[in-house]
């Protein structure tokens, strides 16, 4: 059930690329996310918490989280929504090790998932032709983003035990509206005269990519390792480049679909491994 919720929030993460792209043609990257997380603040006030030890742990990850949708939203202007999703996904490689200095321990065939992902993310990143060959300024500002979702999860990972695992969702999103918010006014770019796709794209990304993922997201990381969590997120990027040939009509070349496979194969992977383990071991 775990993996499965992963998948789900997954999914809409992959989705969410096209309306966040959408509206980059109308507004600026950070006045988008005060728009979005302030809506989620909304959602989640029911949820604050009244330690400040909860408080303080949420508005740390909160900083993580803004530096990665920031770079992430950023890079947008400059790139794709597929290769947006799909240079994300190499977080997914920054977990093990990160986590590790940790003191967290991933078994070897997670490791060896993780390789499988990992070259599954580098070819549909840098699988295709035309926007989704060379490297641009929107890429590198990505790969900021990516290192910080690193460090957004395995933080994550390491607190979400500790008490009610809901209390850290609201002061994630304060950290991330606040930010966002001081940034879009420091440039300038605050205004209420906005077009009907930003006020969309910022509501429905509110209520399912920040408001049930990011639930589902942390119901799961009570259940299952860092590493393995960061396994599963890499099918990210390949519903990212479904999503974006789809309703944006980006295409996508054999090398970046075979890219896909093996990021479902690496994630897939350790559930195989663990299942010819039982028969081993209850006999």
């Amino acid at each position: 059930m775990a993996t499965l919720a992963l998948l789900l929030a997954t999914a809409i993460w992959g989705w969410s690329f096209v309306p966040v792209k959408e509206a980059m043609g109308h507004t600026s990257p950070l006045w988008f996310l005060a728009l979005r997380f302030a809506m989620a603040v909304l959602l989640f006030l029911p949820l604050a918490p009244r330690r400040a030890r909860d408080w303080g742990q949420g508005l740390a990850l909160g900083l993580f989280l803004f530096a990665g949708y920031a770079f992430q939203t950023w890079g947008l202007v400059y790139t794709t929504a597929q290769k947006s999703g799909l240079i994300t996904g190499l977080s997914v490689v920054l977990v093990p090790p990160i986590a590790h200095l940790f003191g967290e321990r991933t078994p070897l065939h997670t490791w060896a998932g993780m390789g499988i992902a990992a070259a599954g993310v580098v070819i549909l990143a840098l699988g295709g032709g035309g926007p989704l060959g060379p490297a641009s300024t929107g890429d590198f500002l990505t790969v900021l983003g990516a290192i910080s979702y690193a460090l957004y999860l395995v933080l994550q990972g390491r607190w979400v035990g500790e008490g009610r695992w809901q209390r850290l969702l609201l002061p994630q999103f304060v950290a991330v509206a606040a930010l966002s918010a001081l940034g879009a006014a420091a440039a300038g770019e605050v205004t209420a005269a906005l077009s009907p796709v930003v006020w969309r794209a910022a509501a429905t990304t509110a209520v399912l990519a920040s408001g049930v993922s990011f639930w589902l997201l942390l119901w799961a990381q009570r259940h299952l390792p860092t590493g393995y969590t960061a396994l599963v997120l890499a099918l990210e990027p390949a519903f990212a480049a479904v999503f974006g040939w789809w309703l944006l009509r980006e295409t996508l070349t054999g090398p970046q679909i075979l890219g896909a496979g093996l990021i479902l194969l690496g994630i897939l992977w350790p559930n195989l491994r663990a299942a010819r383990a039982a028969p081993r071991e209850r006999g």
